[in-house]
Order: structure tokens, then sequence, then C-alpha cells
């Protein structure tokens, strides 16, 4: 990674210096605005025109199947298209990207539960939360004592909270 990046910082530097030589003026474009657009549509993003987004798509044609990608898969959720998804896996598998392939596998071992995610409103992080908080008292009081106490102290750490 360290050569890569030397490599790139070094390409970088070369193609200002040419650019300043010939006179033409370099913009550039800090690296977290551009990854904003993968969370935020354009027209929110102040600090990025729409040519500048243009202009990266055109430098950058895999940033370009990217960002494509993520908010296709976006409009699915959000429009509760379970037909779609099928497609898009199918159009994701094609761009050849490491990361959207691994995404992509992740979504196919347990592709009964994303269709249900996308098309049901039900969601069991009510219940993960009480899980996870169950868990950390758990573990504070590892080796100390008994499954009485833990239950005790977590009945009286909820009956605490209903009365705030």
């Amino acid at each position: 990674m360290r050569h890569y990046i030397t490599d790139w910082k070094r390409r970088r530097k070369f193609y200002y210096d040419k650019s300043k030589e010939a006179g033409i003026k370099t913009e550039t474009i800090e690296r977290k605005n551009i990854f904003k657009l993968l969370y935020h549509p354009i027209e929110t993003v102040k600090s990025i025109s729409q040519e500048q987004f243009e202009r990266v798509c055109q430098e950058y044609p895999c940033f370009e199947k990217i960002h494509s990608a993520i908010w296709e898969f976006k409009e699915i959720l959000n429009g509760k298209n379970v037909d779609a998804l099928d497609k898009w896996i199918g159009k994701a598998k094609n761009l050849d990207i490491p990361e959207i392939d691994s995404f992509i596998c992740g979504l196919e071992r347990d592709l009964d539960a994303v269709r249900n995610a996308i098309k049901y409103e039900y969601s069991n992080g009510l219940i993960e939360g009480c899980i996870n908080k169950m868990k950390v008292i758990k573990r504070i009081m590892y080796g100390r004592s008994s499954f009485e106490t833990l239950r005790t102290k977590t009945l009286r750490l909820e009956k605490l909270r209903s009365f705030n």
C-alpha cells in the first residue's frame, strides 16, 4: 500500500508540475468531500458543484460506477422494490470491484433476510439494543457474581430507567 501511495503522489506531483508550467490552473477537491457524495445527494453537498462532480466522474470512471451502484441500491431499499434486487446484484457483479463483490457475497448468503428487510417495516433493532446492554452488564460483572445477581441488577436498572 505504501508503494502504491508513494507512486500515486509522485504521479500527482508530476501532473501538477506539468500543468503549472503550461499555465493551467489545477483545481483540487478533498477526498472527504468526494466520499460525502456516496452518502448524500449532490444538492446537499455544498463543497462540490455539479460541474466538479462531472469532472471527477470523467477523470475516475470507477468512482462513477461505485456512485451509481450505491445510489441504485439505496433506491431499492427506500422504494421497497424487492424485484429490482436480483437485477442490481447482477449489474453490480459485472463491475468487478472487489469491495462490492464482497458486499454482494454477504447479501447472497442470506438473501431471504435481505428481501424481507426490504419488503417489511419490521426491525429487530430494539431487541439488539437490549441484548447489547445485557452483555455490557455481564462483562462488567464477570467473575464477581451469579446469574441471580445479574438478573437483580438488570431488573433494578430497568426500574430506575422507567421512573426517569
